[in-house]
């Protein structure tokens, strides 16, 4: 087990002052957001081997209301420049020696559905498999990741999760499960790991208001219960934002600083409480 950090999380703070400050902090690895237009991703790949720093995956990008963007969006034509980007992305990952891109599969902040019951699902089922072809051909994995109902409207728990990865029923085709959006949608915080299963690849964490582990009310025992029981040995992902308005963008002016504080508090807190787990 290894434990990394968002770079989404950071805003506008360039990403190099991010990486430093990641590793100096004494994180294992990064997850950078795949925004392919804004970096060059083997000047990236260089900076993280002189810092000594893993990059464990790319954050897939993609956000509503660009509908281009949108692996289940009811137009077909859209789904085609999706899918077509998310293409890029998974190259961007191969190209900075990653191992994964994280998929949600609609886009961020896409609440409702577009079409009758079932074809957003359908949509988005058809838009992966599309993709696994890439990510088979790149030796990438695509990590199917639920959001909560309040942000995303097709894959909202674990169990959605799992059935997803079932569904487009591909080996490059994995998910997550993400501490803070299962803190509002699950009944607890141990099944979902028992129902995932080898499906599960990495996970995100963040406490109940999105802060740093130990500033929210979450009892992370079952969460380290889950872990265990299935001998979960992935990347642990820092995901947590400053405090401010906004859900879908990290920048949070004045208060930004707090992101630092949250990032040095939250891999203390994966050190100390996830200590024996990460000796198995």
């Amino acid at each position: 087990m290894k434990f990394s950090i968002c770079s989404w999380t950071f805003g506008d703070i360039p990403l190099e002052k991010t990486m430093e400050f990641v590793a100096k902090t004494g994180y294992d690895a990064i997850e950078i957001r795949a925004a392919v237009d804004d970096y060059n991703w083997r000047d990236i790949k260089q900076l993280a081997k002189n810092l000594d720093l893993e990059i464990s995956g790319l954050t897939g990008d993609t956000g509503w209301p660009n509908e281009e963007q949108d692996l289940a969006n009811r137009s077909e034509d859209n789904r085609k420049k999706a899918v077509a980007y998310f293409e890029r992305q998974i190259e961007a990952v191969k190209e900075v020696g990653a191992e994964y891109l994280v998929v949600c599969p609609s886009a961020v902040g896409k609440t409702a559905p577009m079409g009758n019951a079932g074809e957003d699902w359908k949509w988005a089922i058809d838009s992966v498999q599309k993709l696994t072809k890439k990510a088979e051909e790149l030796n990438i994995i695509l990590v199917i990741e639920p959001l909560n109902r309040y942000e995303s409207c097709i894959v909202n728990t674990g169990a959605d999760a799992t059935k997803f990865v079932k569904e487009v029923n591909h080996p490059k085709v994995k998910m997550l499960l993400d501490s803070y959006h299962m803190n509002i949608e699950e009944r607890d915080l141990e099944f979902p790991f028992l129902d995932a299963q080898d499906k599960l690849h990495i996970l995100h964490v963040a406490d109940s208001n999105r802060r740093g582990m130990g500033r929210g009310h979450i009892d992370f025992k079952p969460f380290i219960s889950g872990i265990q029981k299935i001998n979960f040995d992935g990347y642990v992902v820092v995901e947590a934002t400053a405090p401010g308005p906004n859900p879908f963008q990290a920048n949070k002016g004045e208060n930004m600083n707090m992101i630092y504080t949250f990032a040095e508090e939250s891999l203390s807190f994966l050190q100390n409480n996830f200590k024996l787990v990460k000796q198995l």
